[in-house]
């Protein structure tokens, strides 16, 4: 099994064509769901706690296949 990811440090850096896509397919993901949060909510605050919730899931999801996927 080719590496996806390369760990450097606390950082993975994609170094496969997998690698790279998994890492666009987060951020895809990511751009709608904060154009939602920011169009319906209500107050800063509010908007923070939202993303928090979706960033960090999407980031343990990523930083999982990233771990998984490096040598």
């Amino acid at each position: 099994m080719n590496n996806w990811f390369k760990k450097y440090g606390w950082i993975y850096i994609p170094v496969n064509a997998a690698g790279i896509l998994i890492t666009f397919l987060a951020i895809v993901f990511l751009i709608p769901v904060y154009t939602a949060i920011i169009r319906n909510g209500h107050s800063v605050s509010d908007e923070l706690y939202q993303m928090f919730v979706y960033t960090t899931c999407t980031a343990f999801w990523w930083k999982w296949v990233a771990e998984k996927t490096s040598n």
